[in-house]
């Protein structure tokens, strides 16, 4: 739906996100070196299609996916509040069962907006189980990228708002939605979100970065008392070659095992400068940008070390905690935007064997625009990217 509900203002642009890690680098005086901008990788496809069906046998709709690997699936987001595109997708890819998950923004105007969503309706009947970002507090607009009102997440943080997301809950669970997942405060460690832990400048943290772990807290319990809650909370940094800042390490701002069922990131295939598709690759599984840098570096994991928070850092992270590990957005920037890798083919042959070998959770590929690239998918959407589009298919094609 667009108009009022248009999911170009309730979810940021991506042209708009990764300006304040380029301020964190200058701020910190960081010379970043320029890497050769030859193409590394071909993108010509394989023609031997995986038949990845994307899980463990579960049928469209359910959550009960294992820790085993390959166990979870794929699914997609455009910005419409509907499944008609989504099952467009699906058939391109071999058949309904290609992709198990669709996913939605709660409009962050005001508590009203938060409690009760107008987009329940328009997903009545989805064949695909629902990942809803949940906003942690109200932004005065749709959009989730504001300012941060200080008293309304102090008000979260001291359960002064649980009332709100107990109603939320009885609304999901009253729809049919009360075994969907719910992605709380995802890309906290960025400088976008009302909800964020590092300041615009991108130079330390905010002064209310402590109301974070427990407004997360207050959220999960209050949603998980109400009678027929099956959710599953899933906690969502970026990838730190996307954001960071100073004293942002992840590890303090995690929730504890209690109330998170799912860790994650979010990854683009961009890093903030020129670099070879190879290159770029190995920046994001380390979790540096393209001039191997990062502001925080992870605690080691069993004696494994990392030089951010990265993709392999994820993996282990979340063997660490037993928790199913998810992609709750990845996707395609275009060569204009932070030096992303355009019609990349690479990135996305990479991406799918990363998921299949690591992700045991939803795995949900941005396929809106809105600053980043589409896939190329009859009588669906059109990104100009007919290699990344055809190496999609090859990786996840139920070969229907």
């Amino acid at each position: 739906m667009t108009g009022d509900h248009g999911l170009s203002i309730m979810k940021p642009p991506r042209t708009t996100a990764r300006i304040h890690f380029r301020a964190v680098l200058v701020a910190a005086g960081i010379a970043l070196v320029t890497a050769a901008c030859s193409s590394g990788g071909s993108s010509n496809v394989s023609t031997n299609a995986t038949g990845w069906a994307g899980g463990s046998g579960a049928s469209p709709g359910s959550t009960g996916a294992s820790l085993a690997t390959d166990a979870a699936g794929l699914g997609l987001y455009d910005g419409k509040s509907d499944s008609a595109g989504i099952e467009t997708a699906a058939s391109w890819l071999g058949g309904p069962s290609s992709i198990r998950y669709a996913m939605d923004f709660i409009d962050a105007t005001d508590w009203s907006h938060i409690s009760n969503p107008w987009q329940l309706g328009q997903w009545k009947g989805t064949p695909y189980t629902m990942i809803w970002g949940v906003p942690m507090l109200p932004c005065g607009v749709s959009s989730t990228q504001c300012a941060t009102n200080v008293a309304d997440y102090d008000l979260v943080a001291q359960g002064g708002a649980d009332g709100y997301y107990k109603t939320l809950a009885q609304n999901l669970i009253s729809a049919g939605f009360g075994s969907s997942y719910i992605r709380l405060g995802w890309e906290f460690n960025a400088s976008w979100m009302g909800w964020s832990v590092c300041n615009q400048a991108g130079s330390g943290l905010t002064s209310w970065a402590d109301d974070f772990v427990p407004a997360f807290r207050n959220i999960v319990t209050s949603m998980r008392s109400v009678s027929g809650a099956n959710f599953k909370f899933i906690w969502n940094p970026i990838v730190t070659s996307a954001a960071s800042c100073p004293n942002g390490n992840l590890e303090k701002f995690y929730p504890g095992d209690k109330y998170v069922d799912v860790v994650s990131l979010d990854v683009y295939d961009e890093v903030g400068q020129q670099t070879s598709n190879s290159a770029r690759w190995s920046d994001l599984v380390n979790g540096v940008n393209g001039g191997q840098w990062t502001s925080v570096v992870p605690s080691a994991i069993g004696g494994q070390s990392f030089k951010g928070y990265g993709l392999t850092w994820l993996a282990a992270f979340g063997k660490e905690h037993n928790k199913e590990v998810s992609l709750p957005e990845w996707g395609l920037f275009p060569k204009s935007n932070e030096a992303g890798g355009g019609d990349d083919a690479y990135f996305v042959t990479q991406m799918a064997d990363w998921i299949k070998a690591n992700a045991t959770g939803p795995a949900i590929f941005w396929n809106y625009g809105d600053g980043t690239l589409p896939l190329d998918i009859p009588n669906y959407t059109s990104g100009g990217t007919p290699d990344a589009s055809a190496a999609f298919k090859a990786a996840f094609s139920t070969g229907g």
